[in-house]
Parts: C-alpha cells; sequence; structure tokens
C-alpha cells in the first residue's frame, strides 16, 4: 500500500486535559502529513472534566483543523483502565490503516515528525514504528542524563536504534490490518504482574511482530518530547522494574494469542 494513498489516525491517551494537550493538537495540525482522524481516549476523573474535554475538542476541531478532521472521543473509567485496554479500545474505533499512538503529555519533535514515521510503511513487511523520548525543557536532570543524553543521543550517534526493537505506545506508530490479528495482550499482567503499574504490552506486541517476521523500526525523526519531572531515586526503581518486564517478555513462546475483551464487550464513543 501506498503510504501517500493511505490514511492515518492519531490516538491520543490522556487522564482529562494534561499540560501539553492543547500544544499536542496545536502541533498535529501543523504536520506535514494530513491525519484524517484524531481520537482521544480520555481516563476521565469527574464528569465536570470529561465535559471540558468534549467542549474542548469540539472547539479545536473547528478552529485547528478546520472541520477536516473525524474526531472521536472515548471515555474510559479508572475500573476500565489499563494500558492494554487504553490502547486496544483507540485502535478498535479508529477506521485508518495505520494508528499514531501517543500521549496526552507528549509533544512531536518537529512538525514532520509524523511524516518521517509513517514514511516506513511504504515497506510492507513494517509492522511497526517508535520513536525515543526526550525530556521537556522542564525535565530533571536525571531525565536529561537517563533519557536524552544517556539514551537518545547515544543510540541516535552510534547508530545502535538500527537494530533495536524498542517499541512503546508513548510514540508509536502500527499497521491496524496486523493489531486486528494481535491486539495488545489485556492478560498480560496475569502472567507478569508488574505489567499491571507499568505496562509492557506494547513490547510485548513489538516481539511478536518480530516473531512473525515482521520488521519493528526506530526512527530518530519520530521522537518526543515526554518527562514527568522525575527523580534519580524514582527513575532508577522504574528501570529495574522495566527491565525484568523486558526479561520475562522476551521469554514468552511466540508465535502466540493475545487477549482483549473488546472481543465480546463493545466501547462506548462519541464523534464530535
Amino acid at each position: 500500500m501506498s503510504t501517500e494513498k493511505a490514511s492515518v489516525s492519531v490516538l491520543i491517551r490522556t487522564r482529562d486535559i494534561e499540560k501539553y494537550f492543547c500544544n499536542l493538537l496545536i502541533s498535529l495540525s501543523r504536520q506535514t502529513l494530513h491525519i484524517s482522524e484524531l481520537i482521544v481516549v480520555d481516563n476521565f476523573s469527574t464528569e465536570n472534566e470529561l465535559r471540558s474535554m468534549t467542549e474542548l475538542l469540539k472547539n479545536k476541531k473547528k478552529t485547528l483543523f478546520k472541520d477536516a478532521v473525524i474526531v472521536k472521543l472515548v471515555p474510559i473509567t479508572d475500573e476500565e483502565f489499563s494500558y492494554a485496554y487504553s490502547a486496544n479500545v483507540g485502535v478498535f474505533v479508529a477506521e485508518g490503516d495505520f494508528v499514531c499512538v501517543t500521549n496526552g503529555h507528549c509533544l512531536p519533535l518537529s512538525d514532520r515528525w509524523l511524516e518521517s514515521g509513517v514514511s516506513h510503511f511504504v515497506d510492507e513487511n513494517v509492522a511497526g514504528v517508535a520513536g525515543y523520548t526526550l525530556p521537556h525543557k522542564e525535565g530533571t536532570i536525571w531525565e536529561k542524563l537517563a533519557f536524552d543524553w544517556g539514551w537518545r543521543k547515544l543510540n541516535e550517534m552510534s547508530r545502535a536504534y538500527v537494530k533495536d526493537n524498542y517499541f512503546s505506545t508513548t510514540n508509536c506508530i502500527l499497521r491496524r490490518s496486523l493489531w486486528k490479528v494481535y491486539p495488545f495482550d489485556e492478560k498480560m499482567p496475569e502472567e507478569i504482574p508488574a505489567a499491571s503499574r507499568f505496562g509492557g504490552e506494547d513490547h510485548d506486541w513489538g516481539l511478536e511482530m518480530l516473531a512473525r517476521g515482521y520488521r519493528i523500526i526506530v526512527e530518530p525523526r519520530f521522537d518526543v518530547y515526554h518527562s514527568h519531572g522525575e527523580t534519580v531515586s524514582q527513575l532508577v526503581p522504574k528501570y529495574i522494574v522495566w527491565r525484568r518486564i523486558r526479561k520475562a517478555t522476551a521469554m514468552r513462546k511466540r508465535p502466540r494469542q493475545s487477549y482483549t475483551r473488546l472481543t465480546h464487550v463493545k466501547p462506548i464513543y462519541y464523534v464530535l
């Protein structure tokens, strides 16, 4: 499929209107590759916050996207939330050939961000594309040392990213036809308990695609700004747990089948 003719949906997962949410919408409206659809999965905290999100999206659809983009809002409660389900429900209601998944507190690196990622799908063997993260300007020195200088820049300068199997729903694009074959595994925490709090279903998806003979691409021009203002005492334990999740995920037998409750439960969503 030619990427010039393909449709691209953007899925934003958020908890109400996060700090960079409006700036993210502005950035999406300025992308050189125009999106056909915007999907917001809102893990809303109160009915008032959900109404605020609804009004905001209606306004931005008119002012930023000139009503040329379909906007869908998928509200989910705390009881429904999991990392896997919040991604699955958004991709489920998407209609694009490719779905770009990011978070409400992320910001694209440039106006060519989306185009740079989608361009790789001209290769029919590419299942997904991911980008690294670098901290926001107000990120802590520890975040800058760990994610920007020690990880992103090192991998990009050495070109180690070419062989990296990194795939994260913080910032990725997937081929929706392959997601239908293997949705993000909502039962993963039953096998790897830490996944309940820290995720890992995105890494699992990437490894499954590799096991099936597809490619996962890491594209430096597809990086995003993303950070939480964490200290070294917060970052180190998270890193240790994440390493354990990755190791346990890599030991899963493949190819395998994943589970999503969307096979028997249809989500409620609104077209704004």
